[in-house]
């Protein structure tokens, strides 16, 4: 018989793919159909206009700079007394709950003076804390 039952000892050397192509095309229009809709997905809607920078709030940012020489600076300006700092450090702090410290130092100061900064910066309840670094290439 030519195109009767076979006996089931031959091997399959051909796949089907006409019920595959099938469904990919099903699934290219369902995904062209869709992407029409994606379009229309909201009602318009005439809404109020409000000052978007008042509603954007930027954390304070308070810059301690640290020189060689061992010298602090407070937003550029030189602090005389370093006893007096973790009390500005708290009033800054009290005064502005989302506060920011930009600590900046000089290239050859002592590692141990900046950790000291940090650590007053941190026993003031200041969480957030940024490293100052140049970014130039050499």
């Amino acid at each position: 018989m030519a195109g009767g039952a076979s006996s089931g000892d031959e091997e399959i050397s051909s796949i089907n793919v006409t019920p595959l192509v099938d469904i990919m095309l099903v699934l290219v229009i369902i995904l062209m159909v869709t992407a029409e809709f994606t379009k229309y997905r909201t009602v318009p809607v005439q809404l109020p206009k409000v000052n978007a920078s008042a509603m954007k709030r930027e954390p304070q940012k308070i810059s301690l700079t640290i020189k060689k020489d061992r010298s602090l600076w407070w937003n550029d300006k030189a602090v005389t007394d370093l006893k007096t700092l973790p009390q500005r450090l708290r009033a800054a702090k009290a005064a502005q709950s989302e506060l920011a410290v930009i600590l900046r130092a000089e290239g050859k100061t002592e590692y141990q003076d900046v950790l000291r900064l940090l650590d007053e910066v941190k026993l003031a309840g200041i969480s957030k804390v940024g490293l100052a670094v140049d970014s130039g290439k050499r």
